[in-house]
């Protein structure tokens, strides 16, 4: 086991799985389970189970499964590295150097977080000064109250950097750490640093663990971008940050529903009115790394945004980067000339809500043009290309059967032309992989994958006589062969151990679906057996075609007797097993395998 490995399992033999699952999830405890309702999908009757002995959590409702960091990862959208910096900084231990990142980039990371945080206190506090007056009469005037101010740590950056700089110093902290986080920035010719914010309003960027990444800033007065945001750094990715999704968490978890806005201030505005389910992309357009962040979070979205050909134009964007995940989207478009915050504050809450609800399908919304009277062939032969452009990000085969049938209809055009139509978009794209024949595949060995991790010692025989050619998924592949390699070298084979060997989520999933499926002694024999027979019958299978393209291209009458001798023996063998006699072995003896 490398140093990574090692140190990712002293961290979780440190944490109680159900006590950081149960910061998000009301868990109960039910015998010898602790259950819940699922935080990955919507359910009334609890099917997500985490297993405190086993260190691991499985929803039979859904399938999502893997072990405290991956359920980290699941629902704040960090990174393996990120789920166990924070976890391990939670149970007080300091990270290994690790493989593929340098101790000095690690150092530079924290680092930029600890400039990050103290800016973020410098900012707050300052907004409370005389030298932040003008940021507090902004946001007043914007309506905001002391307490949304404090929920979302606004602040104000003053021109004058010397005061920020000073502070930072206080603690601990260097002008190299500020310029590092794109916070001050170092002079070139040795002058004063700059700052970045300098005069603008602070809108901190927050992850779901409360570590501040960057910063948001809008100017008051003056030339200069309307708004202003931190660089990518060593711990802010723009294209996997969402604002206000620190502040969203509860909410989210409640309504099972993400109102997505464009600006801060629609978010904030929005909680403040009491939709706090509400979060918006981050100095950048949405991306579709967002969009898994939320489908690990919620089941279902709503993209609310302005009524100006801008704003419709982001919502198509926005609703085609969600096309590649789960979530059921809908779009709802405010009426021309106001935006998300501007409407709240005007007509209120209900009635916001009262508009949410009448939120169009997305396809409905992608076919608003074919209402109009001047839509014409060229018209309809666009938004067909539109249509077709956007199926095909869908990663489900019969999903996107379905909406080929649906759509085609209603464009008025054949089926048929709408599917090749998809299918070359496919071609040309990079369509994500048909969840459903993947997820078929997996299905289909789980029994056996089951039957090797609860018994080691009937591994054995599966290990000797066919190893994990009886797997064609690559990760169940990949898993059997780490399960033959620990019983090898005797190493622990649990679901727990077998986790902490493999970083992936979807790996992680796979091995506890295994885990929680009831199986006995005589099951786990007889998924062996059985998987084995099927291998033997399809090794026979390929050997005899194999034997009768010899035969066709042997021209010694010699030679080609023997082969045919050997394929009639094989045909024997073939059908004694097909009809349910004789043993896992070929007709020598010796295990079937190649």
């Amino acid at each position: 086991m490398d140093d990574l490995a090692a140190f990712k399992e002293e961290v979780k033999n440190r944490i109680d799985i159900a006590e950081i699952i149960g910061e998000y999830v009301d868990l109960k405890r039910r015998g010898v389970a602790t259950i819940g309702l699922c935080p990955f999908h919507t359910e009334k009757t609890p099917s997500f189970n985490v297993n405190r002995e086993g260190q691991f959590y499985h929803c039979f409702g859904c399938g999502k499964g893997g072990d405290v960091f991956s359920f980290i990862m699941d629902i704040s959208g960090m990174t393996f590295m990120e789920a166990l910096e924070h976890l391990a900084e939670r149970v007080g231990l300091e990270m290994p150097r690790q493989r593929g990142r340098s101790m000095e980039t690690r150092l530079q990371a924290e680092r930029v977080a600890a400039a990050n945080l103290a800016a973020a206190e410098y900012f707050h506090r300052t907004l409370d000064a005389e030298e932040g007056k003008q940021g507090r009469e902004y946001l007043e005037s914007r309506g905001l109250t002391t307490d949304t101010i404090r929920a979302f740590r606004l602040g104000y950056a003053p021109a004058d950097p010397s005061g920020l700089l000073a502070f930072a110093k206080q603690k601990g902290l260097t002008l190299d750490d500020l310029d590092a986080a794109g916070i001050l920035l170092k002079s070139k010719y040795g002058g004063s640093p700059y700052a970045r914010f300098g005069g603008r309003v602070i809108f901190p960027i927050i992850d779901p663990t409360a570590r501040i990444l960057g910063f948001g800033g809008r100017i008051l007065e003056g030339e200069g971008a309307k708004y202003v945001n931190s660089p990518e750094t060593a711990v802010y990715h723009k294209s996997r940050v969402l604002f206000g999704l620190y502040q969203a968490r509860a909410a989210l978890k409640r309504s099972r529903q993400a109102v997505v806005v464009e600006g801060y201030m629609d978010v904030i505005s929005l909680h403040q009115a009491g939709i706090q389910n509400a979060i918006a992309a981050s100095g950048t357009s949405f991306t579709t790394d967002q969009g898994r962040i939320i489908s690990r979070m919620t089941r279902s979205v709503v993209l609310l945004f302005d009524g100006d050909s801008a704003g419709i134009s982001a919502a198509a964007r926005g609703a085609d980067t969600l096309l590649s995940t789960d979530l059921a989207i809908t779009v709802s478009i405010l009426p021309d000339g106001h935006d998300p915050d501007s409407f709240v504050r005007e007509h209120g809450a209900d009635v916001l809500r009262e508009h949410l609800s009448r939120a169009m399908d997305i396809w409905e919304f992608k076919l608003l043009g074919l209402s109009r009277k001047d839509a014409g062939p060229e018209a309809r032969l666009r938004l067909a290309g539109e249509v077709a452009d956007s199926i095909a990000l869908m990663g489900d085969y019969l999903k996107r059967e379905i909406y080929i049938k649906d759509l085609a209809l209603r464009l008025g055009i054949e089926e048929e032309a709408m599917r090749k139509a998809v299918a070359g978009r496919i071609r040309r794209g990079s369509t994500p992989p048909d969840t459903e024949r993947v997820s078929g595949e997996i299905a289909d060995k789980t029994g056996l994958l089951a039957a090797i991790i609860r018994y080691p010692s009937l591994a054995r025989r599966l290990m000797e006589e066919a190893g994990a050619r009886l797997f064609s998924h690559p990760l169940m592949k990949k898993i059997a062969d780490e399960i033959f390699h620990r019983i090898v070298e005797g190493m622990d084979v649990s679901p727990s151990a077998l986790m902490t060997a493999f970083d992936d989520p979807q790996t992680q999933q796979i091995i506890a679906r295994a885990a929680v499926l009831p199986l006995d002694e005589t099951m786990a024999e007889k998924y062996i057996s059985d998987n084995l027979r099927a291998h033997i019958l399809r090794e026979l299978r390929e050997e005899i075609r194999e034997i009768a393209l010899q035969v066709a291209r042997e021209a010694d009458p010699g030679k080609k007797k023997d082969l045919l001798n050997r394929q009639n023996t094989l045909k024997y063998r073939l059908s004694t097993l097909m009809n349910g006699s004789g043993s896992n072995r070929r007709d020598n003896g010796t295990p079937l395998s190649r």
